[in-house]
């Protein structure tokens, strides 16, 4: 037994300690996906209401104190589903091989990236911080204009945002997005659908903020940038928009459920541990 092993707890206390962050954080994520897809869904049925992105949703819960205590939830949440994806990545990163495996971590690493911030985010409305992230794209996105290529520089970003989108739909129609659920075979094929709807409806609005961002790149318009909810309200604008968002909201809602069913039932790789350790 190596030092570390003897530092270390047990390999199957670390295996249920993960698969509670894990879990943790599929919950948040859920909570996070069904409030935007009320929202959505609320605005495509009343041109009154607008919809919101992650940070607005959260903004929006009436009270500041249950607005504090969600914020607290969700930001905890946001951070163990993080750590979780950075382990995965990393693992997957050493452990596997082929392309295919290697963009999966690196998805997976990305994933955990984008979760740590909006955490902070979100965290920040505990100490009185109030971010617009709409706003606050908008105007990265003037500075980043400003500067030498900043167009081409705002046109890739938006770019590999379209291409992690349409990344995700064919990961979604090509994978076993159930393998890590521990449920019997019959009941996956029952949330299996709801799950692949769910997911593929992130990844066209995730497909959606990549293509105003390079409209935003092409027409040197600052403006035309924006992040989740900027887009969705952008959408409803149209005519005919209402018919995308109810299907974007509906969308939201189906991942949100699939992210419980995680929630409650989902168990990481058996070879997912912390490298070197062998107890």
């Amino acid at each position: 037994m190596s030092a570390l092993d003897q530092i270390l707890p047990s390999r199957a206390t670390r295996r249920k300690t993960l698969t509670l962050v894990a879990r943790i954080g599929f919950g948040a994520r859920g909570l996070i996906y069904l409030l935007v897809g009320a929202f959505a869904a609320a605005a495509a049925l009343n041109s009154g209401k607008q919809p919101h992105g992650i940070m607005d949703a959260v903004q929006a819960v009436n009270g500041t104190r249950l607005q504090l205590m969600f914020a607290a939830s969700i930001g905890t949440g946001l951070a163990c589903l993080a750590a979780y994806f950075a382990i995965a990545g990393v693992w997957h990163c050493f452990r596997g091989s082929g392309g295919r495996r290697l963009l999966f971590a690196a998805g997976m690493l990305g994933d955990a990236a984008i979760y740590a911030a909006v955490m902070i985010s979100i965290i920040g409305i505990l100490v009185g911080w109030h971010p617009d992230g709409e706003q606050e794209t908008q105007v990265w996105t003037a500075w980043t204009m400003t500067k030498p290529f900043g167009r081409v520089l705002v046109g890739i970003a938006g770019l590999l945002i379209f291409g992690c989108g349409i990344g995700v739909i064919g990961w979604v129609m090509t994978s076993d997005i159930d393998e890590d659920v521990d449920l019997p075979e019959d009941e996956k094929r029952v949330i299996q659908p709801m799950g692949r709807c769910g997911l593929a409806g992130r990844g066209v609005a995730v497909s959606l903020v990549g293509m105003y961002w390079m409209s935003a790149a092409v027409h040197a318009d600052p403006s035309e940038a924006h992040e989740l909810g900027g887009a969705m309200q952008t959408v409803q604008q149209n005519p005919k928009g209402w018919l995308l968002l109810l299907t974007l909201a509906l969308a939201f809602v189906a991942s949100a459920l699939f992210d419980f069913v995680e929630a409650l039932y989902h168990r990481p790789d058996p070879g997912l541990d912390i490298p070197g350790c062998s107890s």
